[in-house]
């Protein structure tokens, strides 16, 4: 099997799911609460040794995966939604060791089963209706640049190389041009935008006018560059305790906008509302923590968590 027909193939299989589970197909994508709904026990723990595994449901058991949780956010929500296409196309147990998804197997050597997992990882996270909603919040109609898809990437969740292949796959980059993408350090995106060198945030989000009201899947150490003209140089916002804005912001003037880091956990969904001096509002948006129990999925836990296939609850 090709990677085209592995794409066709995984296309339709995401989309199916997609509708069966009722999940939203024009923005960011709960991996894990798909998880749920299916039916599949999620544990997580410190594996170097090991990128993920897919154990199929047999008698009286049900089907899990195993995840490394020393990766980051982004390819935890990968290698989740990875696993879960080999349980929507029926593969056997999959295993794929190291801490690298096959990185010394040229990807024409992938064996059949994990090109389709791959294909429908790229499909389920990244639909092109979520892409296309997402790209005319940035406003655009394709991504220009390696920035352009660094943000694309942040607001799907995803990571940034990921976005860069699946973009190709939706026809929005020439193999010539996402080579170039792939060639850029995200690091070197991050210190561009946050205008910081030397040690740049975590992950840099910036937003205008065109993204207010949105959904920002944020973690502890992202920058928020907020972009709002009549600002004035007096700034003032609403938000949870864990946001801290910049007195001296790096991107921005005071009068053009403010920054905001995300300095501690997010218990609930929470609005960072921009306001003038006045008292206008001219920007908001909410900010959506990773829920508690999927924390122990994530390496600054420091320890094991499954997540069950009907209540969520720990066990």
């Amino acid at each position: 099997m090709n990677w085209l027909i592995a794409h066709r193939v995984a296309s339709i299989a995401a989309a199916n799911l997609h509708h069966r589970l009722g999940l939203p197909e024009d923005g960011f994508v709960d991996v894990f609460e798909a998880l749920r709904r299916s039916g599949l026990m999620v544990a997580g723990d410190e594996m170097p040794s090991l990128f993920g595994a897919y154990m199929p449901p047999g008698r009286g058991r049900h089907g899990g995966i195993l995840l490394n949780s020393t990766m980051s956010e982004a390819t935890i929500r990968h290698t989740g939604a990875h696993e879960l296409g080999h349980a929507q196309m029926g593969h056997e147990r999959c295993l794929a060791d190291g801490p690298d998804l096959f990185s010394g197997l040229p990807r024409n050597k992938w064996p059949d089963e994990e090109k389709q997992a791959e294909a429908f990882a790229a499909w389920f996270l990244m639909p092109i209706r979520a892409v296309k909603t997402i790209l005319t919040r940035l406003g655009l109609d394709i991504p220009r640049e390696a920035a352009d898809v660094y943000q694309l990437s942040l607001h799907l969740g995803t990571s940034f190389r990921g976005a860069v292949r699946h973009l190709q796959h939706l026809h929005m980059a020439t193999p010539d041009v996402a080579a170039g993408w792939r060639s850029v350090q995200p690091a070197r995106l991050r210190a561009r935008v946050s205008g910081q060198t030397g040690q740049p945030p975590a992950r840099v989000w910036d937003l205008t006018s065109l993204t207010d009201g949105s959904d920002l899947h944020v973690e502890q150490g992202d920058r928020l560059i907020v972009r709002t003209p009549r600002l004035s140089d007096r700034p003032t916002f609403t938000g949870p305790a864990a946001v801290m804005m910049l007195a001296n912001p790096h991107a921005v003037e005071l009068d053009e906008g403010a920054e905001f880091d995300i300095a501690g956990n997010i218990d609930l969904p929470s609005p960072l509302t921009v306001t003038s001096p006045a008292g206008q509002t001219l920007w908001s948006g909410t900010l959506m923590p990773t829920p508690e129990d999927r924390r122990g999925l994530l390496a600054a836990a420091h320890k094991p968590l499954l997540v069950g296939p009907r209540n969520g609850a720990r066990r």
